[in-house]
C-alpha cells in the first residue's frame, strides 16, 4: 500500500501561531491558494481513497484532491487534531503551553489530551486503513500532530527526531506499507 499523508491548507490560527485543535477554523486565503496545486499534484499518484478528518480545513483540503481524483472524501473521527483543553486558540507561548507540547509525551493539556492519546486512535485508524486497501494507494488529510503520530507509526523516530518533525500546509509525504 501507499499512503500519502497531507496537512491541511493553512489557516488563521496556523498564520498567527494558536494553538487549533478541536477549533473548526476554515481555510485561510492562503490555504485557499494552496489547494490548486495539491489537487494537480495528487492526479498522478493514481489514488483509490482520500481520508480526512473530520474538521472544516481538513474535509476542505481533501476534496479538493478528491475531485481532481474523481473520489469522494471519507472522514474518520480518530484523524482529529489533538485536542488542547484550555489552550485552545491561545499563543503556542502563552503560560509555556510550547514547552509542555514539545516536551512531554504524557502531558494532557487541561480538558484535553495527551500525545500518546493521539497515537492510540491514530495507529487504530491506520491499522483499518491498511486492512481495508491493502494494495491500494491511499491520501490521508489531517493535522500537524496527527502527521507526526503517523510518521511514528511507519518509522522509528528519536526523541530529538520527534521534536524536528514539522508539515507544512499540503505538503505530500509517501509512506509505503
Amino acid at each position: 500500500m501507499n499512503l500519502y499523508v497531507v496537512r491541511h491548507g493553512q489557516t488563521e490560527y496556523n498564520e498567527k501561531h494558536l494553538y487549533c485543535g478541536r477549533v473548526d477554523a476554515p481555510l485561510s486565503e492562503s490555504g485557499l491558494s494552496q489547494l490548486p496545486a495539491l489537487a494537480e499534484k495528487s492526479k498522478d499518484l493514481h489514488l483509490d481513497a482520500v481520508i480526512s478528518s473530520p474538521l472544516l480545513r481538513a474535509v476542505t483540503t481533501a476534496k479538493a484532491v478528491a475531485d481532481a481524483c474523481g473520489l469522494t472524501v471519507k472522514t474518520d473521527d480518530r484523524l482529529i487534531e489533538r485536542d488542547f483543553g484550555q489552550y485552545e486558540g491561545k499563543y503556542f507561548d502563552i503560560d509555556g503551553g510550547e514547552a509542555l507540547y514539545w516536551h512531554n509525551f504524557g502531558y494532557r493539556y487541561p480538558d484535553g489530551e495527551s500525545f500518546f492519546q493521539v497515537v492510540q486512535r491514530v495507529y487504530n485508524c491506520l491499522d483499518d486503513i491498511h486492512d481495508i486497501y491493502a494494495d491500494q494507494n491511499v491520501m490521508i488529510v489531517a493535522h500537524g500532530v496527527v502527521c507526526r503520530a503517523i510518521i511514528t507509526y511507519m518509522r522509528d523516530v528519536t526523541n530529538d527526531e520527534f521534536f524536528s518533525l514539522y508539515y507544512d500546509n499540503c505538503q505530500i509525504q509517501k509512506f509505503t506499507i
